[in-house]
């Protein structure tokens, strides 16, 4: 909330530090959205997969609500999970949902069928780990990452489900600044943990 302090360490850290300037949630994660999400994120019951479609549909609902705010961005890019992820690899099933809403090309969304930004292999879990943990685990998935499209000189709007520590909207987005040469990148996500 404006004028509110945050409690995330990464947040007084400086933009150039943190290398993302910002991360907007759509919600709170907390009951109910918290035990969606993670019925959709590891399949949790039958058909929870269909929330895929409903949070794509969500994500670009709120780029349309908050135009002004995302007109700069040049590429809308998923935070890539690996290849072969059991049950489901969650966050390409909802870009490819955010993709299909946007049937007039308003946001520039990478094609789910060309991944620009892409994970070449499993790596550790931070789910329920302490920050220093968290950090390690952003750490070594940045270090899965693959570019297979330019993306220099460009503001990223980079989504992923939950933001708890930024510790990978962190390590991401120095990937994304350093290797690829992004501009800015910013972040969109589902559900902040809140604090």
């Amino acid at each position: 909330m404006p004028g509110a302090k945050c409690w995330n360490k990464i947040c007084g850290w400086d933009a150039d530090t943190r290398f993302f300037t910002r991360v907007d949630a759509l919600a709170l994660y907390a009951f109910p959205l918290e035990q969606t999400i993670k019925e959709y994120k590891y399949a949790l019951q039958d058909g929870s997969q269909g929330w895929g479609v409903i949070f794509g549909r969500l994500i670009v609902g709120y780029l349309e609500a908050n135009q002004s705010m995302f007109a700069d961005i040049d590429l809308i890019l998923g935070n890539p999970t690996a290849p072969g992820r059991a049950p489901l690899q969650h966050i390409e099933m909802m870009m490819r949902a955010a993709h299909a809403e946007d049937g007039l090309d308003r946001w520039p969304l990478a094609d789910p069928d060309s991944p620009v930004l892409v994970k070449t292999r499993e790596t550790a879990k931070s789910a329920g780990k302490g920050w220093y943990e968290k950090m390690d685990a952003a750490r070594e998935h940045a270090a899965a990452l693959g570019l297979r499209q330019s993306v220099e000189g460009k503001r990223i709007l980079l989504v992923d489900d939950v933001f708890t520590t930024g510790s990978q909207f962190h390590t991401v987005g120095k990937f994304l600044r350093e290797a690829g040469k992004a501009k800015e990148v910013r972040g969109l996500v589902l559900a902040r943990v809140p604090g």
